[in-house]
């Protein structure tokens, strides 16, 4: 909530808090198998519940409203509200990361979600068995912003985007350069010069014009050794920004990293 709250914030948007309802009557499951006042509990603890995060999101000064759809699978739930509410611009969720057998990207839920639709998705992997605090929750912030780059068009918004997000936070950025997707790669004949600018490059000028700190990095091979080396220097408080063409080549190792949250922008961002 603390980063989905921060991007209300900047963007002035409603906040809204999606809380799924298992129908009653699942197929495949026996009704013996569920008491009958099971679908009724569920749906008043959904009802406490988000009407709890709703007040502690008071004080922020960001409109909040909840809703509570009834879904046999969440990623149904979200899909369905994203497709008939054209002006969402931000899902936000949690994520468990690509499972020991490497079969899913994100997790189930995010999976499908991040399928279905083209959004901009902020998927967080928190630590288990993590206790919630109480009282009013406050925005993230961040102290370093790690940007993705493979020589797209696209990556140059993401960039466009970390460099904003820095600027606000006075965080360090940090220019990770990544191989370009299969298929697009930039072939350079002899005697010509690249189209786009390194990293480094890249790096100065924003050092120049926007006085920030400004640092790069190779292709990270070890993502989670990475962002732990980061950390260990003082530079917590992460972001990952990348763009979703970047969630199957790059992103997609970060999101292995427990509370790492990461911020795959749309294309039309």
């Amino acid at each position: 909530l603390p980063h989905a709250l921060l991007f209300a914030q900047r963007g002035q948007s409603i906040l809204t808090l999606l809380q799924i309802g298992t129908p009653s009557g699942l197929p495949g499951v026996r009704d013996r198998m569920i008491p009958d006042n099971w679908s009724e509990g569920e749906e008043i603890w959904g009802q406490d519940y988000l009407a709890t995060m709703a007040r502690r999101l008071q004080s922020s000064g960001v409109t909040i409203q909840t809703r509570h759809p009834e879904a046999a699978l969440a990623e149904q739930a979200i899909v369905s509200y994203s497709k008939h509410q054209p002006q969402v611009q931000l899902i936000a969720l949690t994520t468990q990361g690509r499972s020991a057998a490497g079969r899913a990207i994100f997790g189930s839920v995010a999976e499908q979600v991040f399928a279905s639709v083209p959004t901009s998705l902020l998927l967080l992997h928190p630590h288990k068995g993590e206790q919630t605090a109480s009282g009013p929750i406050a925005s993230a912030s961040y102290q370093t912003i790690i940007v993705l780059l493979d020589g797209s068009i696209e990556a140059e918004r993401a960039l466009h985007e970390a460099t904003s997000l820095a600027q606000e936070f006075s965080a360090t950025l940090v220019l990770v350069a990544v191989p370009p997707r299969p298929g697009e790669e930039i072939f350079v004949s002899e005697g010509e010069q690249p189209v786009s600018d390194s990293p480094e490059e890249k790096a100065q000028l924003l050092r120049t014009t926007t006085g920030l700190r400004v640092e790069t990095a190779a292709t990270a091979r070890d993502p989670e050794a990475f962002i732990e080396q980061l950390t260990g220097h003082g530079q917590g408080n992460l972001l990952v920004v990348a763009t979703r063409e970047q969630a199957l080549y790059g992103a997609e190792k970060f999101l292995r990293h427990r509370n790492v949250p990461v911020l795959l922008l749309a294309t039309y961002t």
